[in-house]
């Protein structure tokens, strides 16, 4: 199978061929696009949070998706109280992509860091060195105690539509609402 990530999709970018910077490319804009070139599955990634997305995403030539953001801000998921609690706030409305964290282009919850470094990232140290001196701020990992304007919090852009805060009632809803369709 292959993943299709877009732009939208929270997180690290995924880019092999090019830089990430030049494989920005709309999950609903991307899925088409490469279920046309290959003849194996393709997974749908990004911009997915509810029936929708993933009934777009089928319509379009998706064989599966992959939800991130969704699964991120449920209780049952790794974050931290204060992510979950970003991802289901008005913050979630402005993500930003960003090297700041760990010196690779990622999408997050924009924060007084992204914003004060954002004319930097060219200068800032490569992945995962970036990390490591971020880190040192409290700031990556997002799920450590420190102030949440240095933090990284991941967010595709879908997390305005977000609803669910246990993944059991995400699943069941998602599957509810496909039988709508």
């Amino acid at each position: 199978a292959v993943v299709a990530t877009g732009f939208d999709a929270g997180g690290h970018r995924v880019s092999f061929l090019n830089k990430a910077e030049d494989s920005l490319v709309g999950t609903f804009s991307l899925i088409p696009q490469i279920a046309d070139q290959v003849k194996i599955p393709v997974i749908a990634a990004g911009g997915i949070a509810d029936a929708r997305g993933v009934k777009a995403s089928f319509v379009l030539g998706a064989d599966a998706v992959q939800i991130g953001t969704a699964f991120l801000a449920t209780q049952e998921s790794g974050t931290s109280q204060i992510h979950r609690q970003k991802l289901f706030s008005i913050d979630a409305r402005y993500t930003t992509l960003t090297k700041v964290f760990t010196g690779r282009l990622s999408r997050g919850i924009k924060n007084r860091l992204t914003e004060e470094l954002k004319d930097y990232q060219e200068n800032l140290a490569p992945y995962p060195l970036q990390g490591k001196i971020v880190g040192k701020l409290g700031a990556y990992p997002a799920n450590t105690e420190s102030n949440p304007e240095l933090k990284s919090f991941w967010s595709g852009q879908a997390a305005p539509i977000l609803k669910y805060h246990y993944a059991q009632e995400l699943i069941e809803n998602i599957i509810k609402d496909m039988s709508a369709f």
